[in-house]
């Protein structure tokens, strides 16, 4: 029985640590969706990436999770330097040092932001359709 309790604090602490040094993943498709259509639109610097990625698949979309240090530019704001964990959408988007991103941005939070599109090409082909074969 005690090691039940301990096996369930540890994953509890897991996923709290896990929780709160990615505060900006958004983690559903309705996140990504309301913060597209409310947020702030911003271009993104990728100025750099973490080599490696994973893949999520939620509700039938594909994303690479990734941790990338963004200059975030919203119209008429200052800029300002981000880094965390970003659910970039899959065969759309390379988010490569120098690259440039289309971007949502919470008005209040600043730290949450959704990763859009490439710059310019943001469509509605990111919300339909099945997930890209590869």
């Amino acid at each position: 029985m005690g090691f039940l309790i301990g096996f369930a604090l540890i994953g509890i602490v897991i996923w709290l640590i896990a929780r709160s040094s990615s505060g900006n993943l958004l983690t559903s498709t309705f996140a990504i969706d309301s913060l597209a259509r409310k947020g702030l639109r911003a271009r993104g610097l990728v100025l750099s990436c973490n080599q490696m990625s994973t893949g999520v698949t939620i509700n039938g979309r594909r994303f690479e999770r990734r941790t990338m240090t963004l200059d975030v530019e919203i119209p008429g704001r200052a800029p300002f330097i981000t880094n965390g964990v970003f659910l970039v959408p899959r065969g759309i988007v390379e988010a490569t040092p120098g690259s440039s991103l289309e971007l949502a941005v919470h008005p209040t939070k600043m730290s949450q932001i959704a990763v859009l599109g490439p710059g310019g090409f943001t469509g509605p082909w990111l919300n339909f359709g099945p997930p890209n074969t590869y």
